[in-house]
């Protein structure tokens, strides 16, 4: 589905990215971890199309990315960006609405299909009883479902997450990620109605929050990927303490991966 080979990438004269490679089939989640200045928002603006490569190549479902027009990149790639600039005024239909516009013909006016996929957005995110609520008027929580409802209704198999779990409290943080893994594994009477899942490639700094909802983990260090596999390949304590640049520990609990802070014992600074 998703295909990133030899990818480099940078600002100006700033190489960020180097040698990125990898595969990420449809149905699948993959978190891109690793410290800050480590490359993943910069690989994610890469796989989105809008940032210029220096070598390598996109493909999505065997399609070059780069080749393909703006529109014709978000009929197949949506993303939530960690920035966003939407009027504070705006309904949360009329947001969600947007995610259409990729759909639109040159009129831009939203017909009955549209409507109804507008709906089933709003509703997949429990927000139909505040589609008429204002974007300022609704919490960090429900700002998130609202910008991965809009996601949903452009309708594109990939779907790219730049840290989408940052200043929540850990229930929505809790909340959003299920969302996002049912996006990758709908369940069987959503499958019946027809619904395809999606490719997600999540940013994410919570490691404990990785090891329950990712099927793949890249670690990105210094701007290369230094390890790609499945959840307890990647989390492991020697890898990451060299990564983050400090002793962890990494326990198994109930079936899943606990990244803790390894105990040392305090210092004597008198």
């Amino acid at each position: 589905m998703l295909e990133v080979n030899a990818l480099s990438a940078g600002y100006y004269h700033e190489l960020v990215l180097e040698d990125i490679s990898l595969q990420l089939p449809q149905g699948s989640v993959l978190a891109l971890i690793g410290p800050n200045g480590s490359g993943k928002t910069t690989l994610i603006r890469a796989i989105s199309g809008v940032l210029p490569l220096r070598a390598g190549s996109v493909k999505v479902a065997g399609q070059d990315i780069y080749s393909l027009s703006p529109q014709q990149r978000a009929r197949i790639i949506a993303v939530v960006p960690q920035a966003r600039s939407i009027p504070p005024a705006f309904s949360a239909e009329e947001v969600v609405a947007l995610g259409r516009t990729p759909h639109l013909n040159w009129l831009g006016k939203v017909n009955g299909k549209d409507m109804q996929i507008i709906e089933e957005a709003l509703e997949k995110m429990d927000l139909l009883a505040l589609r008429s609520r204002a974007v300022s008027e609704l919490s960090g929580g429900e700002q998130q479902r609202l910008f991965l409802a809009r996601a949903l209704a452009q309708e594109s198999p990939l779907l790219l997450l730049d840290e989408p779990t940052t200043h929540l409290d850990l229930q929505y943080q809790v909340s959003l990620m299920q969302r996002i893994h049912q996006l990758a594994h709908p369940a069987k009477e959503e499958l019946a109605k027809g619904m395809q899942p999606k490719t997600v490639v999540v940013a994410i700094h919570d490691l404990n929050l990785v090891s329950r909802f990712a099927d793949q983990v890249g670690l990105l260090v210094g701007g290369k990927l230094a390890a790609l596999g499945k959840p307890e390949e990647v989390l492991n304590a020697g890898l990451l303490s060299g990564a983050y640049n400090l002793p962890l520990e990494v326990l198994k609990e109930h079936g899943y991966t606990l990244v803790i802070p390894a105990h040392t014992p305090a210092q004597n600074n008198s």
